[in-house]
């Protein structure tokens, strides 16, 4: 990669290979591998995140894709002069193995048409097509060749379609396909079939293990063939099947009859047959899919019953066209039924699949969903975003938001993308078919064309809306200017420029032969460049309509244009591959990238940097300025030709479009080659939204809060209801734990007498073992001491005949050995003998056989030399005397051979003196044999003895033991006895425990009623306070009132005022003016009200003075009566004083409340009409949680202040249009 050049690096990557046989796997519950472009795209689906596999020749040769079942290994089937597998670790994004087919035989296949891995995941099972049909098995680890087998049937026929592994045994396969099914066993490294092999009127189309002997079959005719144990046992048809029976199928018949089609035997029925396209099994169940994008859930309810559960649906987004709108570029897409499913994949968790059909989209869905009697047919939801499908014809990206947008010419969509959340955003589809487009630099208006018109569109937050039709059909490039004002459309070889405000058409700009194939703005506006197939670039001044500068190149037909900011430095590329720099009319520099082509160019905003694709999808980085030493990055991630190039604005993302597929790529490596932008340019957030909508938007909100509203209402009522059935629980729960009190206490009763009954049982018992005990060690004993006694008598006859034994055996061993050294010295000597004699014969026979070496070698010698010197004498006697000599050659020849012989003889008879030594030998080793036994039978005495020894020694520590356990059972006694003290001691803290609990229970019971009376006491406080808050409300909206009435009484008097100062030279008139006003405006009916209420109180003041003044009186009447008693009068005289105290208080208090009760009223609302019912509803309603208030009323504040602030901005937008439209006029 060239140092100094701009890198580029895949962001974001949408799209995917339907081509491709299992173009989709999980390989974890978050992530999904898939190819796309020419990479292999590993997707976390929570985070969002993509990670690339680069493929060998951009991914054109895959033709399927498979994933071990412990999902580390991904195998990629590849077409090509020699066929071969490639392993992937998606974990660390490598290559693991190549496997390239055996290159020792000549392979003919030209395709590879399954693959699978074994369940173990360590062999990788390939199968080729035709001619051959040959089954391959690698070991993974090492690519090396184990197995290989024939795939279809011995007699030729049939087709494989798919690999099915035995979920248990990797050595187990079976192969279906066309009038094929066959299961094969492995037996040291061969292949062989067994059970069903009578296909040859059926059509398998995919194959599913249930369990480590069972297997479903799918047929092109809506039917599951079921195998077990590789019989055939029941035939289903699919179609509108709720239950499926194993065993109640496999008693219907034979499989003679199923094959035959007997109604008996095939259970369900009915429907149009569809073929079974995929099929993938799970631990409780199955599914499978139809080509009309039904996926159908069958869930184990018992190893032979599976029930229909889900239907899940694809969406079918086909688009019908007429013949006639078939164009070359369409012909890949037509004709093909997007719903047929391609890939079924389960998750790791077997809670959620993934499904891929001839669509460029994957669909995921629940598995565990909501049952298909109650929910009916589930529609599948895509994986990501809403991809197009078929060619993409255009992207444009906009300049104030982060955002871009492409146009789908065989899906007819449109689609808004944000590249900086990398989201999708907008989305309409069309009824024809879109070609070009262009976005304002605002964001808010694009140019799109269309097969009729070229459309100005208004991109509304969630909607396209047409404001402008132009007579422009199928306009491929369109682009607006750099400042938005006006916008440029090609139309064949001419080019229309169009203003965006007025919608006016301005001019045409004619000039080029052939189509226009590329435009560019500059930054100003004032230059456009123009380029067409006929080899010529144009640039075009804007306020004179004319051309400045042309440059023809006729060996180039040219297909896209782009220019520098400044106008001075146009950028050109074609059908030559090259990449040109052209200043003033003239070719300054130019670049070869390839020899293939190119077809697109972007320009960086900085004129920095400079990205052009070609050779089929292939992304270059040109390094700048343009010298002989520029060098350029290659980077691979589109499999067909891109159709769109675009940079952002701010320099720092690279949008490139193909078939099916968007890339967005980051660009890395850019210091200083980037735009500056103003540090407080932020991107643009604001859409637009019709007015109608607004209105309902904020209509469907007030709604809500209503429904809000209710809902908090009915909320409260709820509670209330709760709290009531709470406090009815809490009274059952404590009634029910009074009752099981009671029930413990029974049960404690009775406990207590079980274990005194206990205690005395083992009392009982203890003294019955005491006893037992005592008897049965007396015995033991007894019967000791009398087998100690037989047992040494036994010892000692034992002794004394083992020492006779002993003595036998040592004579019969010095005997033996005697015998033995006798024979073998015996057998010595004679063999040593023997070979000494043949020693001696052998050395005559070796010296009479050099002997003859000897005379043969002169005897060759003396011919030889007679031969040279006769040859040169006479040719006829030297043909004489070879022939002589040559006899005589002969006979020494015999002679040699008969030596020989006798040599050979000598050597046999070596051989069997050899074989007579090793029998003498044998027959010795058999002697130590019987020695070596009979030294072991008297080990084995010494181990008896032994033994014995150690029996009485067990029996000793044995009668030891009892006595030791005697001792532990007085100790279990006397602890016996000790914890039933403590279990006595431990009675009476828990009955203390008891009552202390019950006399708890009554605590929390007079607790939990005076918590109930608190709880009144605060509903009745909150209710006060609602009350007080409600009138404050309508004390505040009375003020408010009261305000607009006097801001009006001032508005008035203002006026009138303003009217008698015109009558200031008029000075009776002035008086008369001015009296009248005070007479008018004088009457203060709130004054007169307050003058009332302050009359009332000095009355009810007075009122109450005179009757304390009595009381007073009537006191000091009494105390005048009862002067005799001194102290008593005291006594009299400080109550009254105190009495008078109380009395001053509680008339400031009486003034003081009845001016706050006054107050409360005007608050509240309140007057003497107001009946009781009235007063305290209005007192309930000021009551309210002041809390909530607050929280309603600021949430209102809140939406009304929004609502302010957009219609203030709406305003002031719609006011500096009519300004600028003003100023243009």
């Amino acid at each position: 990669m060239a140092t100094g050049v701009p890198a580029l690096q895949p962001r974001l990557l949408l799209g995917l290979q339907t081509r491709v046989r299992g173009n989709a796997h999980y390989i974890s519950d978050e992530e999904v591998v898939y190819p796309v472009g020419g990479v292999l795209c590993v997707h976390n689906i929570n985070q969002k995140k993509q990670k690339f596999i680069k493929m060998p020749e951009k991914g054109a040769n895959i033709s399927i894709i498979a994933v071990s079942q412990n999902r580390k290994f991904v195998a990629v089937c590849e077409i090509g002069e020699k066929l071969s597998a490639t392993i992937y670790d998606p974990w660390v994004f490598k290559k693991k193995k190549q496997i390239i087919l055996p290159t020792d035989k000549e392979v003919q296949a030209k395709e590879i048409v399954a693959i699978t891995f074994t369940y173990d995941s360590k062999n990788l099972v390939i199968v080729t097509g035709e001619p051959e049909w040959c089954m391959y098995v690698y070991k993974v680890e090492k690519g090396k060749l184990e197995t290989t087998s024939r795939a279809n049937n011995s007699n030729g026929t049939g087709t494989v379609v798919q690999i099915a592994c035995n979920p248990n045994d990797p050595n187990l396969i079976v192969l279906v396909g066309a009038s094929l099914f066959r299961n094969l066993a492995c037996s040291e490294g061969n292949w062989r079939q067994y059970g069903f092999n009578k296909a040859e009127n059926m059509t398998f189309t995919c194959a599913a293990w249930i369990s480590q002997d069972r297997i479903l079959c799918g047929t092109v005719d809506s039917k599951i063939i079921f195998f077990e144990n590789a019989d055939l046992k029941a035939i289903f048809h699919m179609n509108d099947l709720p239950m499926m029976v194993l065993k109640q199928a496999e008693e219907g018949g034979s499989a003679a009859n199923m094959l035959e089609g007997e109604p008996s035997t095939v259970v369900g029925g009915g429907g149009e047959p569809l073929e079974i396209s995929a099929m993938v099994s799970i631990n409780r169940g199955f599914l499978f899919a139809f080509p009309n994008g039904n996926i159908l859930f069958y869930e184990k309810e018992s190893p032979n019953r599976y029930r229909k559960r889900n239907v899940f649906r694809i969406p079918d987004h086909s688009i019908e066209r007429g013949e006639e709108e078939i164009t070359e570029i369409f012909e890949e897409f037509a004709n093909i039924d997007l719903t047929t499913v391609n890939t079924i994949s389960i998750n790791v968790s077997e809670d959620r699949f993934i499904a891929t059909c001839n669509e460029t989209q994957i669909y995921t869905m629940r598995i565990w969903g909501p049952d298909f009697s109650t929910a009916g047919e589930l529609f599948m939801s895509e994986l990501g975003f809403p991809l197009h499908h078929g060619p993409i014809g255009a992207a444009a990206v906009c300049a104030w938001k982060p955002i871009f947008m492409t146009t789908g010419m065989w899906d007819r969509s449109l689609r808004v993308w944000n590249y900086e959340n990398e989201s999708l955003e907008l989305i309409k589809k069309y009824t024809e078919d879109i070609f070009g487009c262009s976005v304002h630099p605002t964001g808010l208006y694009a140019v799109v064309g269309f097969s009729d018109k070229l459309r100005y569109l208004k991109i509304l937050i969630d909607d396209f809306v047409c404001v402008r039709e132009y007579p422009i059909r199928a306009c491929k490039i369109c682009k607006f200017s750099t400042l938005g004002h006006l916008f440029a459309a090609v139309n064949g070889n001419v080019i229309q420029v169009y203003s965006s405000i007025t919608f006016e058409h301005m001019f045409n700009l004619k000039g080029h032969n052939g189509l226009v194939t590329g435009l560019s703005w500059v930054h100003d506006d004032y230059k456009i460049a123009s380029c067409g197939t006929e080899g010529a670039v144009y640039e075009w001044q804007i306020s004179t309509t004319r051309r400045i500068c042309e440059t023809f190149i006729k060996s180039c037909q040219f297909a896209d244009v782009a220019i520098t900011a400044d106008g001075k430095t146009n950028y050109c590329l074609g059908t030559d591959g090259r990449v040109r720099e052209i200043v003033n009319s003239n070719v300054q520099g130019d670049i070869t990238v390839t020899v293939n082509g190119l077809d697109a160019i972007t320009l960086a905003n900085s004129d920095g940097m400079i990205f052009a694709t070609g050779n089929n999808g292939v992304l270059y980085s040109v390094q700048m300025p343009f010298n002989d030493s520029s060098t350029f990055n290659e980077y691979v991630v589109h499999a067909s030709k891109c159709n769109a190039l675009r940079i952002t604005y701010d320099d720092k993302f690279v949008v490139s479009t193909s078939n099916s597929c968007v890339c967005l790529w980051k660009i890395l490596n850019a210091e200083g080659k980037q735009v500056k932008l103003d540090k407080e340019f932020s991107p643009s957030t604001e859409v637009m939204i019709e007015r109608c909508d607004l209105v309902e938007k904020m209509g469907l909100i007030k709604d809500l809060q209503v429904r809000m509203n209710e809902l908090q209402t009915e909320h409260a009522y709820q509670m209330r209801q709760n709290e009531a059935a709470h406090n009815a629980t809490i009274k059952e729960i404590h009634e029910g734990y009074c009752l099981a009190i009671e029930e413990l206490k029974e049960k404690n009763e009775n406990l207590e007498q079980e274990h005194n009954q206990e205690i005395s049982n083992i009392n009982l018992e203890i003294n019955k073992m005491k006893s037992g005990h005592e008897m049965f060690v007396q015995k033991l004993e007894a019967n000791y001491n009398e087998k100690l006694i037989v047992e040494y008598d036994k010892f000692m006859l034992l002794e004394e005949k083992m020492g006779r034994m002993r003595t036998r055996y040592d004579n019969q061993l010095e005997d033996l050995a005697e015998a033995k050294r006798t024979s073998e010295e015996t057998i010595t000597n004679n063999y040593e003998q023997q070979l000494r004699e043949k020693e001696v014969h052998l050395e005559e026979l070796v010296e009479k056989i050099n002997q003859t070496v000897k005379e043969h070698d002169a005897i060759t010698q003396q011919i030889e030399d007679d031969a040279d010197r006769e040859i040169f004498e006479i040719k006829s006697q030297f043909e004489k005397e070879l022939r002589e000599e040559q006899d005589l050659n002969v006979k020494l020849r015999s002679e040699t051979q008969a030596s020989k012989k006798k040599l050979q003889a000598s050597q046999k008879n070596i051989d069997d003196l050899n074989h007579t030594v090793h029998m003498h030998e044998i027959e010795q080793h058999k002697l130590k044999t019987v020695i070596f036994g009979l030294e072991g039978s008297i080990g084995d005495l010494r181990k008896e003895i032994v033994e014995r020894d150690s029996t009485i020694q067990d029996k000793e520590k044995r009668i030891a033991e009892l006595k030791h356990k005697n001792q532990e059972l007085e100790k279990f006694k006397f602890i016996l006895e000790f914890k039933i003290d403590e279990l006595k001691a431990q009675i009476e803290p828990r009955d203390r425990t008891i009552r202390e609990q019950t006399e708890q229970i009554n605590d929390m019971v007079n607790e939990l009623e005076n918590l109930q009376k608190i709880i009144l006491s605060l509903e009745l406080q909150l209710t006060e306070l609602r009350e007080k808050l409600k009138a404050a409300d309508n004390e505040i909206k009375r003020e408010i009132v009261k305000n607009r009435a006097a801001k009006a009484s001032l508005k008035t008097i203002k006026t009138e005022i303003h009217n008698a100062s015109g009558l200031s030279q008029e000075i009776p008139k002035l008086q008369k003016a001015v009296r009248e006003m005070y007479h008018k405006y004088n009457a203060d009916k709130d004054f007169a009200i307050a003058h009332a209420e302050d009359n009332e109180a000095k009355k009810e003041f007075l009122r109450q003075r005179d009757f304390l003044e009595r009381t007073v009186k009537a006191l000091k009447s009494q105390v005048s009566k009862a002067q005799v008693y001194s102290g008593e009068n005291l006594r009299l005289l400080e109550q009254n004083s105190l009495l008078i105290t109380e009395t001053n208080n509680l008339r400031r208090n009486l003034k003081v409340e009845r001016g706050s009760n006054k107050k409360m009223n005007a608050l509240l609302g309140l007057s003497k009409q107001c009946s009781l019912a009235e007063s305290q509803k209005k007192l309930d309603m000021a009551v309210a949680t002041r809390e909530e208030i607050r929280n309603e009323f600021s949430a209102k504040i809140d939406v009304n202040e929004k609502s302010i602030a957009i219609l203030q901005d709406e305003n002031t937008r719609l006011l500096e249009k009519i300004t600028e439209d003003k100023n243009e006029d």
